[in-house]
């Protein structure tokens, strides 16, 4: 067992922590983990950050970033650390996180690397997911969770009518890379477009966009450019969506013998990518928060503003289930829609879904 003083996103005690070597850990998913960047910045900066989480896969987005250094668990797989034989989550109850003094049953290798890095505090957020029902400027879940974990005085010297920055690099490093380049020209040859799709998204069935879309996205893809190739997006956590040999092979059929982590595979996957499409998850929230390509947000049930910072190089296409819901309309984005700032590009089909045509049509417009 190791002691630490514990800190949670409840007690709002964070923003006054200074001079402490904080453990940030985050087991919440992917794109989770692209949100928290855009937080990083805002933090008090005479802290030094580390993150973790039973899941080293998505800890390794923070392989070449800034400001947070990551800290791998020793497993890749997403858990609680119970596989390890600890108690879930270092014994913690992540719907009532302590905030205080805290015994922390921590296993090996992560504990001697606490130990090692003489790490003396830890930050555990619930990390909510407010869809909407607060209001600006803490209308995303980053924002929300910024009102939180940073002082409020630091607040005075950001603009919160402009979007917040990601503290990453979004690169991986120089040898993956390289791997991953290599293996992608295999499939996608030099003076060729490649079209990375991420139609699936563990978290929730809802957002998933339909099979036969994937296909008519690809098919459609190479009738407007015949030497374009389309490669879909798997996180390993389920069977794959997409997968069709030679028309839009997934992430594992074209890397998974590579043997890397899949945030390496995913952003120089983008990087090199002409256009991205894809569902409200993590790997989209990625590719928005990276920009530079034309980038589609296909929104099947959720509502973007909640989510995302707006950027020139994204359209969202938002589906019928989201007006029936009525997310458009909640405080979240009344409140910035009268504050007049933070424009997104929103496209609403109120009586069908998105289409394969209608993603490809709308990175035309980007470009």
């Amino acid at each position: 067992m190791l002691e630490l003083p514990v800190y949670s996103d409840d007690g709002r005690r964070f923003g006054s922590v200074t001079n402490r070597r904080v453990l940030i850990y985050w087991p919440h998913g992917f794109g989770d983990f692209v949100h928290l960047s855009l937080v990083v910045p805002l933090l008090e900066p005479t802290n030094q950050y580390y993150l973790t989480r039973f899941g080293d896969d998505f800890v390794h987005l923070y392989d070449e970033g800034e400001r947070v250094l990551p800290l791998f668990s020793g497993t890749r797989a997403p858990g609680d650390g119970s596989g390890l034989g600890a108690r879930p989550h270092f014994g913690l109850d992540l719907d009532h996180p302590p905030d205080g003094v805290t015994a922390l049953d921590i296993p090996e290798p992560l504990h001697s690397r606490i130990v090692e890095h003489r790490i003396d505090a830890m930050l555990v957020c619930r990390y909510p997911e407010m869809t909407g029902r607060t209001p600006y400027p803490w209308h995303t879940k980053a924002r929300y969770l910024a009102s939180r974990i940073v002082a409020p005085e630091r607040f005075a010297a950001v603009d919160l009518s402009q979007p917040l920055v990601s503290s990453l690099a979004f690169r991986a490093p120089a040898d993956a890379t390289a791997r991953i380049e290599a293996r992608l020209r295999e499939w996608v040859e030099p003076g060729t477009h490649a079209y990375i799709l991420s139609a699936g998204g563990h978290t929730q069935v809802d957002k998933i966009w339909f099979e036969h879309e994937i296909v008519a996205f690809a098919r459609e893809v190479r009738r407007r450019d015949p030497r374009a190739r389309v490669v879909t997006v798997d996180e390993r956590t389920s069977d794959a969506i997409g997968r069709e040999h030679g028309l839009a092979p997934t992430t594992t059929d074209l890397f998974g013998d590579l043997d890397l982590p899949f945030a390496h595979v995913l952003v120089t996957l983008v990087r090199a990518a002409h256009a991205y499409a894809g569902v409200a998850s993590g790997p989209l929230h990625a590719a928005i928060a990276m920009g530079g390509r034309p980038t589609v947000g296909i929104w099947l049930a959720h509502w973007p503003e909640y989510y995302d910072e707006p950027s020139p190089d994204a359209i969202h296409l938002v589906g019928p289930m989201v007006y029936r819901k009525g997310l458009d309309r909640r405080l979240g984005a009344r409140t910035k829609a009268r504050a007049g700032v933070l424009p997104y590009r929103i496209e609403a089909f109120r009586t069908r879904a998105p289409s394969s045509a209608d993603a490809l049509d709308a990175i035309e417009r980007v470009n």
